[in-house]
């Protein structure tokens, strides 16, 4: 136990300068004067906007209608050159399997493949790089994209409702856009994502952010009493892409109770995003993630490596942890 108190209090001062930076960032002053900024660098960068396919523009209408848009590599024309992603991350997981059992059992709540796993594999990585996903990520963004990274997350069919089994929605941006890849199939009981198609308006420049998981009872404030009829789960077979705006709308992974699930997700959010200091979710070293971008084309180097883009100050405060 004390082994405990000891661990929570040295992350509670990790997080310290994160945690404040929100704060700050949400007072009304400042935060009015963030979205009037952010506003501006919007409609600047509108006539810049990648063109978009017909496939491309229903995803991204998707997204702005419900957060949350279900498809597949072959619809979005990715079938071929993926499938190799698709074993090797199949592969990874099985392999990390057992430990991932023992690490729910030992109480672990939030469980990812060990991320040098993905850095020795780096086709996973460049995968989320293509200018496919780009295109689609600032067409829904309206500005260029970061990119965050990727993870591999193994959820353990112990039916937990824990971590990010429960509703919430993520911090790093005003709106942001992750993508999953099913590397096998998931049904009802296995895991699958899932979001509610209602666009949380308590959250915004004018209104401040804050970030709490939801009961019913918040969510039934939030979104209205019938909130459940909204909700999409995302069951697909391998191959499946889930695109979600997991900033503006609630999402989980819903509790697994009759296999594991393994997915892989990718992060993107605007270049530079509203919180800096709460991006870095999938555990890469930085830079990790700038060397294996850096024989990439300029733009897939300046998304992966967003920091830079940074204001001095702000490249100072260490990312929260995870």
């Amino acid at each position: 136990m004390p082994a405990l108190i000891s661990e929570k209090r040295a992350r509670w001062l990790r997080d310290l300068p994160a945690r404040t930076a929100l704060k700050a960032f949400n007072q009304r002053h400042v935060r009015r004067w963030l979205g009037q900024r952010h506003a501006a660098a919007v409609d600047r960068h509108a006539p810049r906007l990648p063109d978009t396919d017909e496939v491309a523009a229903g995803i991204v209408q998707a997204l702005d209608r419900n957060g949350v848009c279900v498809t597949s590599l072959d619809a979005l024309g990715l079938g071929l050159q993926s499938l190799a992603v698709l074993d090797l991350a199949n592969s990874l997981a099985q392999a990390f399997a057992p430990e991932a059992r023992a690490l729910s059992q030992a109480g672990q709540q939030f469980i990812i493949v060990p991320p040098a796993e993905i850095v020795r594999n780096p086709a996973i990585f460049h995968w989320g790089l293509q200018d496919r996903l780009l295109d689609i990520a600032e067409a829904y963004i309206g500005l260029p994209v970061a990119y965050d990274g990727v993870a591999i997350n193994y959820t353990v069919a112990d039916g937990r409702e824990v971590s990010t089994r429960k509703w919430h929605r993520d911090w790093e941006d005003r709106r942001m856009l992750k993508v999953a890849l099913y590397v096998h199939d998931v049904d009802a009981e296995g895991g699958p994502f899932e979001a509610i198609a209602r666009h949380d308006t308590v959250q915004s420049d004018h209104e401040g952010y804050d970030y709490e998981l939801a009961d019913d009872a918040e969510l039934a404030r939030r979104l209205g009493a019938d909130f459940a009829d909204d909700v999409v789960s995302c069951t697909g077979r391998r191959g499946t892409v889930v695109f979600c705006d997991t900033a503006r709308f609630f999402h989980r992974g819903k509790p697994a109770t009759a296999r594991d699930r393994a997915a892989v997700f990718y992060s993107y959010f605007a270049n530079p995003p509203r919180h800096p200091f709460l991006c870095e979710r999938t555990g890469m070293d930085r830079a990790d993630a700038v060397r294996l971008a850096s024989t990439l084309p300029e733009r897939q180097r300046r998304a992966a490596n967003w920091r830079q883009e940074l204001s001095p100050v702000l490249r100072m405060i260490p990312s929260a942890s995870l």
